[in-house]
């Protein structure tokens, strides 16, 4: 006969008692040691490519005349941009290197016998790759830009470079051209050969010139008129542009405006407002998720019991893993300049591309 006895809640009550001081202490831990390992990778991957840079830049250090200072400014310039390169392979690398001793260890099955799944026990990494992705975005958008566009600077004055055949239009709605242009570290600021084209009227300007003011057209230009079905060209002296075409820009600010794309901030991208800017914008903050997509792709292919004696091949196995979601998301973002559909739809289709192999390797999960 059997005897029937009631629900024994003991083993229930130890689970609870066991985990709650678990769970905390096992996300500190993770968090600590990802947060080394990520700061470990991220300074590693900078020093080794700034002494490609200063090896591949050695002319510019080998050029006299220019100060010591100036050549390090420039250097220093470009550490933002190696920054956004750093820190996504670092949080790559530092979930890996994270969880390995623990997947070596079997730490993740005793972790599975006490109650705790694959998903909660490596929770606080991916919270670590979102905050790495967050910080890498701000970077992006605010501190790199101005950095590069200041490297760029830099780089002209110690080359005595001018920037050549440059399109840029003006807020009313004059569209300039200049085949050359020498605007910083010069005595004297200038354009050459210089068109710029109204509703009605070309200008042809040989030189202007920078008074610490005002541009002025060193020897004159000629203006051609076009109204009423008719033509008409006059030659003006030298002095200032004709109120048709005025130029407000002083040089710096319009070094700045014939710099790429890439060196303008996310406020700068949505003053302008074109198309291209608005793609750039949204690609940039799509940033914030790449570390994240990228850490559940290689976790979920990395922590696996079959993985415990072939570490090595399971981490290049992890990396390509981690690489589709971010070639997804790089393509989106070069592609939504010229997909159909506004901008910002292109990025969110290329973000919910991107995301559907991590999702799907995360809920299929299994140790």
């Amino acid at each position: 006969m059997g005897v029937a006895t009631a629900p024994d809640h003991r083993c229930a009550r130890r689970l609870a008692v066991v985990e709650a001081p678990v769970i905390p202490t096992l996300d500190r831990h993770l968090a600590v040691h990802f947060a080394r390992n990520l700061a470990l990778v991220a300074c590693a991957v900078v020093v080794v490519f700034m002494a490609l840079d200063v090896l591949l830049s050695f002319h510019l250090l080998a050029r006299q005349g220019a100060s010591p200072w100036l050549k390090i400014e420039l250097f220093a310039s470009r550490l933002p941009a190696l920054l956004n390169f750093a820190i996504p392979v670092a949080a790559i690398i530092a979930v890996l290197a994270t969880a390995a001793p623990m997947l070596r260890r079997g730490e993740f099955t005793a972790l599975g016998g006490a109650g705790i799944g694959l998903r909660r026990s490596t929770r606080a990494l991916l919270v670590g790759c979102l905050l790495a992705g967050i910080i890498d975005a701000v970077i992006a958008d605010t501190a790199a830009p101005p950095a590069t566009a200041h490297a760029m600077a830099l780089q002209d004055e110690l080359e005595g470079q001018s920037r050549e055949g440059r399109v840029w239009r003006t807020e009313e709605g004059t569209t300039w051209f200049a085949g050359g242009a020498r605007l910083v570290a010069t005595p004297e600021p200038h354009l050459s050969r210089v068109v710029a084209a109204t509703r009605d009227s070309l200008l042809l300007i040989d030189r202007l010139v920078w008074d610490g003011a005002s541009w002025q057209a060193a020897s004159g230009c000629a203006v051609m008129v076009v109204r009423d079905g008719g033509q008409r060209l006059d030659r003006l002296p030298p002095g200032a542009l004709p109120a048709t075409a005025r130029l407000d820009l002083s040089p710096s600010e319009l070094y700045r405006r014939l710099l790429p794309r890439h060196t303008m901030s996310g406020a700068e991208l949505l003053d302008r407002g074109e198309r291209a800017d608005m793609a750039m914008f949204w690609a940039r903050w799509t940033r914030v998720l790449l570390p994240v997509l990228a850490g559940m792709a290689a976790l979920a292919v990395f922590v696996r019991f079959s993985n415990r004696d072939r570490v090595v091949v399971a981490t290049v196995e992890a990396s390509l893993a981690a690489l589709v979601p971010v070639a997804i998301l790089t393509v989106s973002g070069i592609a939504a300049d010229t997909a159909p559909g506004p901008p910002g739809l292109g990025v969110v289709v290329g973000v919910v591309l991107a995301a559907a192999l991590p999702l799907t390797l995360w809920l299929r999960w299994r140790l």
